[in-house]
């Protein structure tokens, strides 16, 4: 059975309006796709960056409890040489 030519004109039409909405999809597809994959590569930027900053954050840390722990030292060693001082002149 032949379609009618006002049917076979409206059924171009549908498929014409189909084939657009897909190209359509098809584009916004690839804009969300490139969307992702540079959200994707900041993403893996900041958590190296972020790895770096945590490194050096330890770094920095470690080293100052360190300078910490030979300035208490030093104050102590100072403490006690103030107090044998203080007994010698005490003694004397």
């Amino acid at each position: 059975m032949h379609l009618a030519s006002d049917q076979k004109d409206l059924l171009i039409s549908q498929l014409k309006a189909e084939i657009f909405e897909i190209q359509q999809r098809d584009k916004d597809y690839l804009a969300l796709r490139d969307q992702l994959y540079t959200i994707q590569t900041k993403y893996r930027h900041l958590q190296d960056e972020k790895l770096l900053q945590d490194n050096d954050f330890g770094q920095r840390h470690d080293a100052n409890a360190d300078s910490l722990n030979a300035l208490r030292k030093e104050i102590d060693d100072t403490r006690f040489l103030l107090n044998e001082k203080n007994r010698q002149n005490n003694d004397l």
